[in-house]
């Protein structure tokens, strides 16, 4: 076997066995999750590489021009069709990262059209999705700091935010309890 071929096959089986982890991760609450990059972010590349190893495998098999074109015809509608999800759905995200008062704790919230706030582990890069909030139509309360923490015991944060810009007395609050690990 030519040796491309095999490291195609290599990384293909690695970048799947990857995707097979954080699907697992997920299935169990925990997400892939920093203050700079989401999970998504990370699909996307590993979507990418799965479907460029696999080109590269089946074109190494492929004998008929024509079957090698369409191939690449639709390996290439895949990444843009998977780039653009990303773009609809994760380009715009802002992030806002915060301590809990004895600053054990790090939790950091993704804001796209809703708001998700994640307790970073204790290795830094993997999460735990506590809460989706949303606000009026897409409202990003935290970019636009109009939000307030109170730390109501070690482990119960109660997150007051501004739900509507339009009518700034209308605050609404949710109230997390997590576990510590």
């Amino acid at each position: 076997m030519e040796r491309n071929f095999v490291v195609a096959i290599l990384i293909c089986v690695l970048s799947i066995l990857l995707r097979i982890i954080i699907f697992v991760l997920n299935s169990n609450g925990i997400y892939v999750q920093d203050t700079n990059f989401s999970q998504d972010m990370i699909n996307l590349t590993i979507n990418t590489i799965i479907l460029l190893s696999g080109t590269r495998i089946v074109m190494y098999k492929l004998k008929d021009k024509t079957l090698k074109t369409l191939t690449v015809i639709c390996a290439t509608f895949l990444i843009v069709s998977n780039f653009c999800w990303w773009l609809i759905i994760d380009s715009d995200a802002a992030y806002t990262a915060f301590y809990s008062p004895n600053r054990n704790e790090e939790f950091v919230v993704k804001e796209t059209r809703h708001s998700e706030v994640y307790r970073l582990l204790k290795f830094k890069i993997l999460s735990k999705k506590l809460v989706d909030i949303r606000g009026d139509d897409g409202y990003k309360m935290f970019y636009e700091d109009t939000y307030k923490l109170e730390w109501m015991d070690h482990n119960k944060l109660k997150i007051h935010y501004l739900f509507d810009p339009i009518s700034p007395s209308v605050y609404k609050d949710v109230t997390i309890t997590y576990k510590e690990y």
